[in-house]
């Protein structure tokens, strides 16, 4: 069994640029992985009698134990992500077996099942290679795309802008940064979007900012961060908003961001010790919070 890091993913900046004809949004977002993830194990059959088929057992650690009750549905996308691997290549007759420990808050807006998707198609495509297989008919991009809008940004697994639905992307070079990452409450994207005003969706420019500032290694301004969602997800869901509230309200002097729909918030550290200072000091209050760095940003 290949097993391989899933990595977690921060929106440091987000705007919804506009709603389109089919229901989805256009999006403008800086896109970090960082080091909070997952588990995913992926063993190769070859040979398999039968239509190929993917077999998930599945752990928690420190994450939602609902993350289990998933791991077997169609609806989880690590399951797709190996399915679509095997029915490119059919004559094979390939079997992949999954094993995820579940270490990323679920509903936190970090991108955990994007993440344990591409971490699937990533190990399942060198497995195929590893015996001997044309991995190369597995069109990476298009399966990612196909999976979800935040896994073709973690399939590159680096910094990107993302537009569109989040599936065009564009590497993104930068010194490595510290964060402390808050979990506050879970929120679920769809109802977040639903609930967006017609006059939040604007392209404000930020992103572009932001990786210019990045870019020179300047010093950040706080007003760039931070994801345009907060609004809905604060009205759709009270629990959140009381979260977040609480959480400023008791760390005042620290300046916190929400990531993609929610429930995570993140603060840029100085270094790994005031990452862990402030990771601490949310603990301390009743959050499941963690120092992170961010995951191949460095030029």
């Amino acid at each position: 069994m290949l097993v391989i890091p899933a990595y977690a993913k921060l929106n440091l900046a987000l705007d919804v640029t506009a709603r389109r004809a089919d229901g989805w949004h256009d999006i403008d977002t800086l896109i970090v992985p960082i080091d909070w993830h997952d588990l995913v194990g992926v063993e190769m059959v070859i040979g398999h009698d039968g239509p190929p088929a993917v077999n998930v057992t599945g752990s928690t650690s420190r994450a939602d134990d609902s993350a289990v009750d998933t791991l077997g549905s169609d609806s989880n996308l690590a399951v797709r992500a190996a399915a679509l691997v095997a029915d490119a290549m059919p004559e094979r007759r390939i079997n992949f077996r999954l094993w995820l420990d579940k270490r990323i808050p679920i509903a936190a807006g970090l991108g955990g099942g994007s993440a344990d998707a591409a971490a699937t198609l990533r190990a399942a495509a060198r497995l195929v290679a590893h015996h001997g297989g044309d991995a190369g008919r597995v069109d990476m991009i298009a399966a990612a795309r196909a999976l979800g809008s935040d896994v073709p940004a973690l399939l590159a697994t680096g910094a990107v802008r993302a537009t569109g639905r989040g599936e065009n992307i564009t590497a993104v070079a930068f010194n490595t940064l510290w964060f402390a990452v808050v979990f506050v409450a879970p929120s679920l994207t769809r109802d977040v979007y639903a609930a967006m005003l017609a006059e939040e969706r604007i392209d404000t420019g930020r992103v572009q900012r932001l990786i210019a500032t990045l870019a020179a290694a300047s010093p950040l301004d706080t007003a760039l961060l931070g994801s345009a969602l907060e609004p809905a997800a604060c009205r759709v869901n009270p629990a959140l908003a009381s979260a977040t509230a609480r959480l400023r309200s008791r760390l005042p002097d620290v300046a916190w961001h929400m990531t993609g729909s929610g429930g995570a918030l993140f603060s840029v550290a100085r270094d790994l010790d005031h990452a862990t200072e402030l990771a601490g000091a949310a603990r301390a209050i009743g959050f499941t919070a963690r120092a992170c760095r961010s995951v191949g940003s460095s030029p």
